[in-house]
């Protein structure tokens, strides 16, 4: 069995993570894409002491009685304050580090894993990497890809997302820059031309 390779791909929400992410796993085969917003939820549903240490944190609203988390609520919470966003992720970081680290260990079979993450850089998810892809994206094609992906966000949700976020980027440990600003053409085009040299590292 050939090492295994990992990718981290960080950039703002809506940036065409997912979607480089997903066509580096298709091309490459035999890989495993870890959605790390995913990760984070399935933390929230499986540990109650996360949920409690949430309620503390940012009110008893913010879990419902059957123990779901409202996310939108959290979501305008975390993204309205500096503050509030940075006791999140102190709550959330080293979670969701331990559940990474938990599922490598158990995919060691796998050719290739992707790490999806706009936290790459603010957590330790970067130490886990082979290589690290930054996807950038103009404010305006976030913002229509929003409205397409949640219908039910109103242009204040979205606004807030776009400008609540606030991202760490090591610029001297990026391996590959991807500008999503055309077509999904296009953005394949570029992604091509780095996947053999993702196959080599």
């Amino acid at each position: 069995m050939g090492k295994i390779i990992v990718v981290g791909i960080t950039g703002k929400t809506a940036s065409g993570k997912s979607a480089i992410g997903r066509y580096i796993k298709k091309q490459i085969g035999n890989t495993l894409f870890i959605d790390v917003d995913k990760v984070a939820k399935d933390i929230y549903c499986k540990n109650q002491n996360v949920r409690l240490k949430l309620t503390e944190c940012f009110g008893e609203n913010v879990c419902s009685f059957d123990g779901t988390v409202n996310y939108k609520l959290l979501a305008e919470k975390v993204f309205s304050s500096k503050k509030e966003l940075a006791r999140l992720n102190n709550l959330m970081f080293g979670l969701i580090e331990q559940e990474i680290q938990k599922i490598i260990t158990a995919n060691r079979d796998k050719r290739c894993i992707i790490i999806d993450a706009a936290i790459l850089f603010g957590s330790n998810l970067y130490k886990l990497c082979d290589c690290i892809i930054w996807v950038k994206a103009g404010q305006e094609k976030r913002n229509n890809f929003l409205k397409l992906k949640n219908k039910n966000f109103s242009d204040e949700d979205i606004k807030l997302r776009l400008e609540g976020q606030h991202i760490k980027i090591i610029k001297k440990l990026v391996t590959f820059e991807i500008y999503n600003n055309g077509s999904l053409e296009d953005l394949y085009s570029q992604v091509n031309t780095i996947i053999p040299e993702i196959k080599l590292k």
